[in-house]
């Protein structure tokens, strides 16, 4: 959780070497069939219509905000109608918090019925997570143990399968970089989320090797205004960043330093190799591995 408040010196010198004329220069003359301007109209069409505030960008309606009883607050949580991505697929895929903590800190994100990625630097073995479903039904589930690998990424196992109406996210798959600009450069529409269960606009920039950068200063051209920007806090450690193709989210890092975090398309092996190891462990009855979202039917851009 501390780590969110260091700003490194190659995260505030290399990671994001950008400035808007030549991110305009590169988006507006992108042909728009592009996976790239998709992500930027997607999430603009989907804003249309509000303001940007924190209401429009909460998850959930008043009652779950404010109530202070934690068990009342699970059982009484309810997906917020004035809320700009309500209905979007996999949103229910990040819990609603620890039943022994207050808030959204250190979230983990399904990838899997049973399976999670979270923040190494973040501990939720061992403790109770609550899931709201898209009937607006709460699940509780374990955690049973962790794997940690590198570059800050972890992998968990629940102690019970969740059901499909909580679902999980597919994440990139290896050869994103065919489909999207991957330069120092260029900045993709992303969405973020922090502790307060809100998402909002994240420019991104995945030029990096295996980091994924974000900078709140900054807009995407024909994407987000800078209003629906959030810069990360301490305490916003694990929460996923992702990006919203079509109807779908999907899973791209989580928040590690206040503007970036790994990129998990360059660890898909080792992340399957753990939930198959987990799966082996705890006699699962399939044998999970990483959904890669697939994007053959947008053209590729080298």
């Amino acid at each position: 959780m501390k780590l969110l408040n260091l700003i490194s010196a190659f995260c505030t010198s290399a990671v994001f070497l950008l400035n808007t004329q030549a991110n305009a220069a590169i988006t507006n003359n992108a042909a728009t069939s592009t996976l790239a301007y998709h992500l930027a109209t997607n999430a603009t069409g989907r804003a249309a219509g509000y303001t940007g505030g924190y209401r429009d960008q909460l998850e959930f309606s008043a009652p779950y905000a404010t109530n202070a009883n934690q068990l009342a607050r699970f059982t009484n949580a309810a997906w917020a109608n004035t809320f700009w991505l309500k209905h979007v697929t996999g949103l229910s895929a990040t819990p609603i918090g620890f039943t022994n903590v207050l808030g959204g800190q250190g979230l983990p994100t399904m990838i899997s019925p049973r399976h999670y990625l979270c923040a190494t630097h973040m501990h939720c073995e061992d403790y109770t997570l609550a899931f709201l479903d898209t009937n607006n039904f709460t699940y509780f589930r374990k955690v049973l143990q962790r794997l940690d690998l590198t570059n800050d990424i972890t992998v968990g196992i629940l102690d019970q399968d969740l059901p499909p109406s909580v679902g999980y996210l597919p994440v990139l798959p290896a050869n994103y970089t065919n489909y999207l600009p991957a330069n120092s450069t260029a900045i993709l529409q992303g969405i973020g989320m922090n502790q307060d269960f809100c998402l909002f606009g994240e420019p991104m920039n995945f030029g990096h090797g295996k980091i994924v950068a974000w900078n709140s200063a900054l807009n995407v051209p024909s994407g987000l205004h800078t209003n629906w920007n959030v810069g990360l806090r301490g305490g916003d450690s694990s929460n996923p960043a992702m990006i919203l193709i079509r109807n779908q989210l999907v899973l791209v890092s989580h928040n590690y330093f206040a503007n970036s975090g790994p990129n998990y398309a360059c660890y898909l092996d080792a992340i399957n190799a753990a939930m198959h190891q987990l799966s082996k462990k705890y006699n699962t009855r399939t044998d999970y591995q990483l959904t890669t979202y697939n994007l053959t039917n947008w053209p590729m851009v080298k």
